[in-house]
């Protein structure tokens, strides 16, 4: 007799997604976490005492509100911000800012106001034709997937299937150039458009394919280009989940870093803890990535070797910066953002100058070079949230794209710390008191995400959005309904279809799959409850 029906590896949102689940069909579930906190790569940790910070993710962008009703996490503390704006993207003085109004007619008056209405309708324009990729991804969303050749093949009229093929396959910039032909006008807006093809690649904007991960990134949640931030941080998903989980029997061990999986004739029967202790279980879900779970944890001769081969062509590289502060004051901008000191809207700035800016720290990056005028995303959640911060005192995440991924370890820090200065710097030059407001300050790299959740290359996503691999291709071709060729191993994070972001999707279809495997359901998803 097995120890427990259910051993969930990971509890991050998915992992405890699909945990909570299981435990609502009557499965008594053990979640093994390796860390001493939930939330994965989507936590809130006390990095500085008396602050939160939400290491990893720091945004529900892509999270539908019928998974938090479905999770009812809600009932266990979770709640969200709205706030009026998602961001602001600025350049030089001589372009106006790009700023992302939450409220459609509000974006579409300021949009006119501040860029023309020329402007106005291509991006709106342009966000339909995003919405070609999300109406099929969205039907997709709660089921085994189809690869994407079929799905083209199937589009319901010619225009939809060329727009497909071009939006699986072409270069972001190419999508781009329909709608903003001229490089030189609305600068910020084409680098806050080319910025979305690169978060989760190795691309850059004119890379053929990177048009796959913009169209993602613009469609995956259910209100588009909408940013919203739990109250307390991250984390506060997955803690919420921890007690959904708790409410239904199921229990998460923390400390608990598995060794390996225990294998018997072809079947998983639980896991072997770093410790030496050993667990049983009827089925053992993996929220962590493909080639630490069967290259690490399963062992390649448990696997047939094609699969072997398949997994060891994922793609991880994904090289970033992540830089968490504490700050005694507010930054106050001046010059052409000084407006931004008004209505919260400098809660999130963003230096992306232009598309061409982008493609140039693409190029330094490629070529091992840090990125000269890196971009910087840095935003300040105490301005929203209070919570995260003392009476008086500010929280600032900075987060920048194109650290080199093959940064030698000896010089990781030294690099780190001067790509962090540099991107720090895109601040402090329109906000002259940023820089001697910083009290704390801890510079991340993808490798602490690899070190400290053992994630193959510390990539957030479990696997890069590129066309080949997404929707049937995930994590490898043939295996995108979360079962795998040992049985009763199961994926269930980030690897898998619908693929990186908060959304909880992973863990509740692969929940699903087991569900309907226990009660002889073989091959199929249960419906949706």
């Amino acid at each position: 007799m097995s120890d427990v029906d259910a051993i969930v590896i990971g509890a991050g949102h998915n992992g405890l997604t699909a945990g909570t689940m299981l435990a609502r069909d009557g499965q008594n579930v053990l979640v093994l976490e390796k860390t001493n906190w939930a939330g994965g790569m989507a936590a809130t940790k006390e990095l500085f005492k008396g602050y939160k910070h939400s290491v990893g993710a720091w945004a529900m962008i892509v999270l539908h509100q019928e998974m938090i009703d479905l999770l009812e996490v809600e009932k266990f503390g979770f709640e969200t911000i709205v706030p009026e704006t998602s961001y602001c993207v600025y350049g030089e003085p001589e372009d106006k800012c790009f700023i992302a109004y939450n409220d459609p007619i509000t974006m579409a008056n300021k949009l006119a106001e501040d860029h023309g209405p020329d402007a106005m309708r291509a991006l709106f324009d342009f966000f339909q034709y995003m919405r070609i990729f999300g109406k099929v991804a969205d039907k997709e969303r709660l089921k085994a997937p189809d690869a994407i050749e079929k799905l083209i093949a199937e589009a319901e009229d010619v225009e939809t299937r060329e727009a497909l093929q071009r939006l699986c396959h072409a270069s972001a910039m190419d999508i781009i150039r329909d709608y903003f032909p001229d490089p030189d006008k609305h600068r910020t807006i084409q680098g806050s458009l080319a910025a979305m093809s690169i978060d989760g690649t190795h691309m850059g904007p004119y890379t053929p394919g990177s048009a796959t991960s913009m169209a993602f990134h613009y469609t995956a949640s259910d209100a588009m280009n909408v940013f919203k931030l739990p109250v307390g941080g991250i984390g506060a998903l997955s803690e919420a989940l921890v007690r959904a989980l708790e409410a239904e029997g199921g229990e998460v061990r923390y400390k608990a870093q598995v060794k390996r999986l225990l294998i018997e004739d072809g079947k998983a029967v639980g896991v072997e803890l770093r410790s030496g202790e050993k667990i049983t279980a009827k089925v053992v879900l993996s929220s962590i990535d493909a080639n630490t779970t069967f290259l690490k944890l399963a062992g390649e001769e448990h696997l047939p070797a094609p699969f072997n081969e398949k997994v060891k062509e994922i793609d991880y590289r994904n090289g970033y910066i992540q830089v968490h502060m504490t700050l005694k004051e507010e930054p106050e901008f001046t010059g052409h953002l000084a407006f931004t000191n008004e209505d919260k809207l400098k809660w999130l700035m963003a230096y992306i100058p232009s598309a061409d800016h982008v493609s140039k720290c693409w190029n330094e990056y490629k070529n091992g070079q840090i990125p000269e005028d890196p971009l910087a995303y840095c935003y300040f959640p105490s301005m929203i949230d209070p919570t995260v911060a003392p009476a008086g005192y500010h929280t600032a995440t900075l987060f920048s794209h194109y650290f080199p991924y093959d940064t030698p370890k000896d010089r990781l820090r030294e690099d780190a710390a001067i790509m962090a200065d540099r991107a720090i710097e895109q601040i402090a030059r329109y906000a002259p008191n940023f820089r001697d407001s910083i009290v704390d300050k801890l510079v991340l790299t993808h490798n602490y995400f690899e070190k400290t959740f053992g994630i193959t290359g510390g990539d957030f996503c479990h696997g890069l959005i590129e066309p080949g691999q997404m929707f049937a291709s995930r994590p490898v071709p043939g295996h995108a309904d979360y079962r795998t060729p040992i049985d009763n191993l199961y994926m269930c994070g980030a690897a898998c279809h619908p693929g990186p972001g908060v959304t909880c999707v992973p863990g509740y279809n692969s929940a699903r799959a087991v569900i309907a495997d226990l009660a002889g359901k073989e091959g199929e998803l249960v419906a949706a409850q």
